[in-house]
């Protein structure tokens, strides 16, 4: 939708399956989903003033689904028997990859609808599909485990292509039966046809079909599984039971299934109300939490720099009492060594007299001797008192 068909600041309200991609001059400036938004604002008079302009806007919206892609594969297997299913696949778009499907307005497409993706999607459906059902028998193609293994391949397959387009894969489902494959296509061509009318109640009638394709849909299902080969008698009485279950439901009248969404919708809002004051009531214990425990921090670092401060005058007490002892201790010692000292000078200068004064060489040689002894012991207690 061009910005030239939009009135000036538009406003609409964005429900939660839908996406808004603006464009502005031909780039993407951003996706928005559930939010109410100005889709065409204008540049205001200060801008004007400087120059400014209203840039070339665009807008596309779309559904984030799910959706359904319907893809026929007819060919034949190497042995000749046919190969005719209708591929079923559910994809939705995500904001994140709502710009991607800028790929249809970029051809020309204003309005993408499923057969639209289906078309881009046919061909390389049809491939992959019959590359890998070409080496069996109609009996065997039609067995649970190889439409499961089918199923995975085609969705490894379609990974790349998916991304292309912006899609994501829900699910994939592969239907057998031949007038059921024309049915849902049929469906699907009525639902698009009714989608583009402009008749007053082409909405009532849409929601009807969408809702009997989604019902045939899953009856559809529910017998191609129970025609397949192999299926055990316990599974076939509950594929029975559920059939029998949906059949029951399609029977509700279209009022009251509306009714039922609406009950629906608002449990949701009052569930997501619920959630919200959930989570801000965490948020608020959280903070409590947070502010708790920063302040026994701070207590616990103010105890340990209290108790740091008091070692360290501890510890200086003590080194200023040991230096002091170490004080007393060398001044005693100096002392002794200097009465020690004088007694020495004393006996040595007696011990000399002798020895010059003595007549007899003997009593001079035990002074020298004596002399001798007393000198080397001086010399040992000066040595071994300042040893430390």
């Amino acid at each position: 939708m061009l910005a030239s068909k939009v009135p000036i600041q538009a406003e609409v309200t964005l429900k939660p399956n839908e996406i808004c991609v603006v464009l502005e001059n031909g780039k993407v400036v951003g996706s928005v989903s559930q939010q109410h938004m100005e889709v065409n604002p204008q540049v205001g008079m200060i801008g004007k003033l400087f120059g400014k302009q209203n840039p070339q806007r665009s807008f596309m919206f779309c559904f984030t689904g799910p959706h359904q892609i319907m893809v026929q594969v007819r060919g034949h297997s190497n042995q000749g028997d046919e190969i005719n299913c209708l591929v079923s696949m559910k994809v939705e778009i995500t904001r994140e990859s709502a710009p991607r499907l800028l790929t249809f307005p970029a051809k020309g497409v204003v309005s993408v609808h499923a057969s639209d993706i289906a078309k881009e999607l046919t061909s390389i459906v049809q491939s992959k599909t019959i590359s890998f059902l070409k080496e069996m028998n109609s009996e065997g193609m039609r067995t649970i485990e190889v439409n499961e293994d089918l199923c995975f391949h085609l969705k490894s397959e379609l990974r790349s292509s998916f991304d292309e387009y912006g899609l994501q894969h829900r699910g994939i489902h592969v239907i057998w039966s031949t007038t059921v494959a024309e049915q849902k296509l049929q469906n699907e061509k009525d639902l698009e046809r009714i989608a583009l009318s402009k008749e007053a109640d082409s909405d009532r009638q849409e929601l009807e079909l969408n809702h009997l394709i989604q019902t045939e849909q899953r009856k559809h299902e529910i017998n191609a599984r129970l025609a397949l080969v192999g299926v055990q008698a316990q599974h076939k009485a509950e594929l029975e039971h559920e059939l029998l279950k949906i059949e029951n439901e399609g029977n509700l009248t279209f009022a009251q299934w509306v009714q039922n969404n609406k009950l629906a919708q608002a449990q949701n809002d009052a569930n997501r109300e619920e959630k919200l004051k959930d989570a801000q009531l965490d948020l608020e214990v959280s903070k409590l939490n947070s502010d708790k425990q920063r302040f026994e921090q701070t207590a616990n670092l103010e105890a340990k720099e209290h108790k740091k401060r008091r070692a360290m005058e501890m510890f200086e007490q003590v080194q200023a009492k040991k230096q002091e002892r170490m004080k007393i201790d060398a001044e005693q010692e100096r002392e002794r060594l200097d009465q020690h000292a004088k007694a020495s000078e004393n006996t040595i200068a007696v011990l000399e007299k002798i020895a010059s004064t003595a007549t007899d060489p003997m009593v001079q040689m035990e002074a020298l001797k004596q002399l001798a002894e007393l000198r080397k012991a001086d010399v040992s207690g000066q040595k071994d008192a300042y040893k430390d």
